[in-house]
């Protein structure tokens, strides 16, 4: 099992993260970039020293501060896959992936491994004659090739195009699966990181704002600025609710037209219109609706904005009705929600 509990400071804040993850368990660390991601990562495999806290894995104490004492990187039995693989030009894939192996295990280990990531047909190229999903499946297989207890992977499957991105994702979720080995995925995309894990740890400005089941916390994020991290276009405040509370609208969590048994009902004109693949992103302004545009209290009258992705076209100008399904309670917001991460594509 891994325990992390640190604090790390940055020029522009402090990071600051706590959070368990079970044996060959799987958490997403999800946020925006510049959030505190790859910095949680960097602490976790011993590359930055916290300021305070601890970081152990399987009854080991990896890292404890202060004082700042860190176990050395050869023996804390965690792989590192980054962006960027980081193989060696001048080595073929055959001597890369060798390269982690130290003892007659290891390299025993090496032909099955081979087979397993497709690379068999590779062994004698160099990094310059290899794809971008290639080269990180040789990256992987050095990583997998050593005895590692926890891999840590930080934003692997950026940069590779949506065919690349699948085979990787689909490659590294079954390998992982078969060495029973705890994994921790970076990802500014919801998507990615919910595919990769049920559970979901979401990030910004450095805090650890939120940690849970993935589809849970889409569905009720509780707070305002987790609302708008999670893809919620719109806050609705009490004079919409009519009943008091604060509550957020997903753009995938609206349909046309009026049905009240199934959540709140908003009529608006639509001031902006956007293709959304095979719908439309509509943006309604509720006229007269009080206060809780992004979040902050605005003077009566004020309208509020909520976005809806619709499958009937409209227009700017044309008054539409449709219905919130389900809308979760928030916190009263202080602050605007943050812009959240592109939905698809640190």
């Amino acid at each position: 099992m891994l325990d992390v509990d640190v604090e790390v400071p940055r020029s522009s804040f402090v990071v600051r993260a706590a959070f368990c993850v079970g044996v060959a368990g799987r958490l997403a660390l999800y946020g925006p970039s510049g959030s505190g991601k790859t910095t949680v990562l960097e602490t976790i495999a011993g590359l930055v020293r916290p300021s305070r806290g601890h970081v152990v894995l399987g009854g080991r104490t990896l890292t404890s501060a202060p004082p700042c004492r860190v176990v050395a990187l050869p023996d804390r039995r965690i792989g590192l896959l980054a962006q960027a693989p980081g193989l060696f030009a001048h080595l073929d894939v055959a001597a890369n992936l060798a390269y982690g192996a130290r003892s007659p295990a290891q390299r025993d280990r090496l032909p099955g491994l081979t087979e397993a990531l497709g690379l068999t047909g590779l062994l004698g190229a160099r990094p310059r004659e290899l794809s971008g999903g290639q080269a990180q499946r040789v990256a992987l297989g050095r990583v997998l090739v050593t005895d590692v207890d926890l891999v840590l992977l930080d934003e692997p499957f950026a940069g590779l195009d949506p065919a690349a991105r699948a085979e990787l994702a689909g490659l590294v979720d079954r390998v992982l699966a078969e060495r029973r080995v705890a994994a921790i995925l970076v990802s500014h995309e919801l998507g990615e990181a919910q595919g990769f894990s049920g559970r979901l740890g979401v990030i910004h400005g450095g805090r650890l704002l939120a940690v849970g089941g993935s589809a849970e916390l889409v569905r009720d994020p509780r707070t305002s600025e987790v609302a708008g991290l999670l893809g919620y276009r719109g806050v609705l405040p009490p004079t919409v609710t009519g009943d008091g509370t604060w509550r957020g609208v997903h753009p995938d969590r609206v349909v046309s037209g009026a049905w009240s048994e199934r959540g709140i009902v908003l009529t608006g004109c639509v001031v902006r219109v956007q293709p959304h693949g095979p719908r439309v992103r509509v943006t309604l302004e509720l006229p007269g609706a009080g206060a809780g545009r992004g979040g902050r209290e605005l003077p009566e009258g004020a309208p509020v904005r909520v976005e809806a992705h619709l499958d009937a076209p409209v227009e700017v100008g044309q008054p539409v009705t449709v219905t919130a399904l389900d809308p979760p309670l928030l916190d009263p917001p202080v602050l605007d929600p943050p812009v959240a991460p592109r939905q698809a594509g640190t």
